[in-house]
């Protein structure tokens, strides 16, 4: 995995590159995700970010080879790391764009309801499959996709794991923008060129507002999911799925 960051006019791209995996993430490119945002956020010449993967996938979440090996101990600092990640999107002064292709899946689609903005394409695909596989949500997505999907379409997405297409998480208000894949490009810059005719400070302010609004609501939902996750990795539905994965593939 390789985390890298380009320039897009005034805004900074931070890209992930694990292919192979479908972009999964395992830690160490979680915290590396984490700091590139952390880093470009504190530019005082940038106006805005995009998270995105390379090549047909934002992410298929979290990196269940590394799961496999991993004790609690590990796994547990893994969803620190999780959770970090959607502390410093949240605390960015700057908006954040996900640009979504491909499969974003699982703690990956959790960071993206993280993120203030959304552009995905046509043939993206999406799941919270971490019931099926005996674990919870991070990212504060049990706040978080509620929010952004509205209560009875995050439950049946959290609730069921399966995986729905594009159109409808359109129909639910996920994006801000739903394009084809040769239009993704195009639409990010245009969403991020936005950002050039506002001022930084009102903008960081008013994101702050924005944020401020789930007061306790939102620490105590990522320690409920950290708890949580961290107590179901341990058991056998757990262990059997996740170890059911790695010697499918």
């Amino acid at each position: 995995m390789s985390v890298t960051t380009e320039a897009l006019g005034n805004a900074r791209v931070i890209r992930w590159d694990n292919r192979r995996h479908r972009n999964a993430w395992g830690r160490q490119a979680i915290a590396a995700i984490a700091d590139a945002v952390d880093a470009a956020g504190q530019d005082a010449a940038v106006r805005c970010l995009v998270a995105r993967g390379a090549g047909e996938d934002f992410s298929a979440g979290d990196d269940l080879f590394e799961a496999a090996e991993a004790d609690a101990d590990a796994f547990a600092r893994t969803i620190d790391e999780f959770q970090r990640l959607t502390r410093v999107v949240l605390d960015a002064p700057v908006p954040v764009i996900a640009a979504i292709d491909g499969v974003c899946i699982g703690g990956a689609l959790e960071f993206a309801a993280s993120c203030d903005l959304r552009i995905a394409t046509e043939r993206a695909r999406f799941a919270t499959p971490e019931v099926r596989i005996g674990l919870g949500a991070s990212n504060a997505g049990t706040l978080l996709l509620p929010e952004v999907l509205g209560e009875t379409a995050a439950r049946e997405l959290l609730l069921t794991g399966a995986l729905k297409d594009a159109r409808w998480m359109e129909r639910h208000g996920f994006f801000n923008a739903l394009v084809p894949a040769d239009g993704l490009d195009a639409a990010v810059a245009a969403l991020a060129a936005a950002f050039d005719a506002t001022t930084a400070p009102a903008v960081a302010r008013t994101k702050r507002m924005l944020n401020d609004r789930f007061g306790d609501l939102l620490p105590a939902a990522m320690e409920r999911e950290t708890l949580t996750c961290v107590e179901l990795f341990e058991t056998p539905e757990a262990a059997e799925a996740i170890q059911g994965f790695a010697r499918r593939e």
